[in-house]
């Protein structure tokens, strides 16, 4: 891979925080985690973050049923439910309202997620198929625990990967493991399946001197090598869905 593609497979990670919840660590017994992916961005009524609406119910659920239940983006702890603008069980999106405390707080720990996305305008063009999407997220596989209370979460991202199929409620990217430039996750042992984690990860097309905005991970079929996006353009500017 050049540095042209090195460069764009990082672009949607500048965008995209890791989510995780579960228990509060704790030294005498094990401690469940799940984590997904937030992307930051600004359509124009302020700073949101996009993730899957079966992340947030699965928060629930958790916090429903256990007690010391704790939710961070990145570092920061939040409560998504006090920030939820909308949340689409259908579509499988969901939004929070990120106020500017908040943003500079989640996006000052690092180079990933960094950034809050503003596009050129909104909605952006619809995708179409055999564009070229980049997109990111942090795989579950890869998360790793140096310590009870302390988790690290690597990431991964596709500098480059053709639009299946397009509709006007989802699109898709198939992977094509003859066209691979580098195997998937090799110092990890890490195979194509192992996708988890993901949901809630920012999609973009290259459109001549910019990125569009195109869309959100939400599901991936290991039977088929397909991951499957949300279109972006189901969101408004201010957050809310459809």
């Amino acid at each position: 891979m050049g540095p042209l593609g090195e460069q764009q497979a990082k672009f949607p990670l500048r965008f995209a925080k890791f989510a995780f919840f579960g228990e509060r660590p704790s030294r005498t017994r094990p401690t469940v985690v799940r984590n997904g992916t937030v992307t930051l961005v600004d359509l124009g009524s302020g700073p949101i973050g996009i993730t899957c609406a079966h992340v947030i119910g699965a928060y629930r659920n958790l916090k429903n049923t256990h007690e010391n239940v704790v939710f961070q983006i990145g570092n920061i702890e939040v409560d998504p439910l006090a920030i939820l603008i909308a949340e689409h069980a259908d579509l499988d999106l969901a939004t929070l309202r990120l106020s500017e405390d908040l943003i500079r707080a989640i996006t000052g720990e690092s180079e990933i997620g960094s950034c809050v996305f503003r596009p050129v305008s909104w909605p952006s063009p619809p995708v179409q198929a055999d564009e070229g999407a980049v997109f990111g997220g942090f795989p579950e596989i890869l998360r790793e625990v140096p310590e009870y209370d302390e988790l690290v979460f690597p990431s991964w991202s596709s500098g480059g990967s053709r639009v299946t199929t397009a509709y006007d409620d989802r699109f898709s990217c198939q992977f094509e493991r003859e066209h691979w430039v580098s195997n998937f996750g090799s110092q990890h042992h890490m195979e194509l399946r192992a996708l988890s984690g993901l949901s809630g990860g920012p999609a973009f097309i290259h459109r001549g001197l910019h990125f569009d905005f195109a869309g959100i991970i939400y599901e991936f079929s290991a039977k088929f090598d397909v991951l499957f996006f949300r279109p972006s353009c189901l969101i408004n500017a201010d957050g809310t869905i459809g």
